[in-house]
């Protein structure tokens, strides 16, 4: 638990782990330069397995999260911020899921997102992939998890060296590095009470991160033996941030068959769900961009196109955007 100024919260955090129905765990508290009462109320537990780490001054999350890793002493490593709840069995079923998948180097979960107050929020709860080709395909594209939900194998961290520069993204930056040589996992179980609230590190940062994970977009395609310009990075972001007006339906389909390609040579991810994987997001960029009366060409695009990728659903929404197209022209 990396914790800076984070007083108004961490009692609950700290409160949801030293309840936990699995009791063997260290709790590694890294206090990152707080100016606030922070310590104070750390200090008010007295429970053993709570080890307080000061930093001599604010150092940042990274360095936060790497001293952490650094001090860790058991064989998987969880995280949970100072402000978020952990659902009372989460280390249990986490360990437990490790222990019988020894294959996997990380795994996550889904979470219920709360406000500032603790209150639940209506009908938002982040809900994510299951199932280790599906997450690592979709991990290509978006972040896979909650981070608050994740537990890792240590020995995985420190081979990898642990976090990298890339605050506040530095989550999915490690977790394409992790995908690229190991197994992973979610859980499809809540694990975690998420706080939305206005200090949140991703509301804070969000131009920062922005520009990380153009930088981590770049850094994929590169692995993926793609030589990226600038275009096609950031054509790739936009499908991160469902943001496709940007960008013809060209440049996509660019990205797409580069993708597709890339893979057949790598064999990263299996064949033909990997290429059923991007056909589909062609469909989603086809019906939002409302490509209308050229929906249908540009569906079966002999580059993506398999009719064993094509559901009747999918057939029925594009073919109702070109007669909309059709009756556009007719008026």
């Amino acid at each position: 638990m990396a914790a800076y100024n984070a007083a108004n919260y961490i009692s609950e955090s700290i409160r949801s782990i030293l309840d936990q129905t699995l009791g063997d765990f260290e709790l590694l508290i890294v206090n990152d330069g707080s100016t606030d009462h922070t310590v104070d109320v750390i200090n008010t537990f007295k429970d053993p397995r709570i080890r307080l780490i000061q930093n001599d001054k604010n150092r940042g999350l990274v360095y936060t999260r790497n001293v952490a890793l650094t001090e860790a002493r058991g064989s998987y490593v969880a995280i949970l911020d100072s402000d978020d709840i952990a659902i009372h069995d989460r280390l249990e079923a986490q360990y437990n899921f490790l222990q019988e998948h020894p294959e996997i180097a990380l795994c996550g979960g889904h979470g219920i997102v709360i406000d500032k107050n603790g209150a639940q929020v209506k009908d938002n709860r982040l809900i994510v992939p299951v199932g280790a080709d599906k997450i690592k395909m979709t991990l290509l594209f978006l972040n896979t998890y909650v981070n608050s939900t994740v537990m890792f194998k240590t020995s995985v961290l420190k081979e990898l060296n642990g976090y990298r520069d890339y605050a506040p993204a530095e989550d999915y930056e490690l977790f394409t590095r992790i995908s690229d040589k190991y197994p992973i996992d979610n859980l499809d179980k809540i694990l975690v009470k998420y706080r939305d609230h206005d200090s949140n590190t991703s509301v804070v940062q969000s131009e920062t991160a922005k520009l990380k994970v153009i930088e981590i977009k770049k850094n994929q395609l590169e692995n993926l033996n793609i030589i990226p310009d600038q275009r096609l990075i950031h054509t790739f972001y936009s499908i991160l941030t469902w943001n496709f007006n940007l960008f013809k339906f060209a440049d996509y389909l660019n990205l797409f068959t580069q993708l597709k390609i890339a893979n057949q040579n790598l064999n990263k991810y299996p064949i033909i769900a990997f290429e059923k994987f991007l056909f589909n997001y062609w469909f989603e960029i086809i019906f939002i961009k409302k490509a209308k009366m050229n929906a249908i060409s540009l569906l079966l695009n002999t580059n993506l196109f398999k009719w064993s990728y094509l559901s009747a659903r999918q057939f029925r929404k594009v073919f109702k955007l070109s007669i909309k197209g059709f009756g556009r022209i007719k008026e």
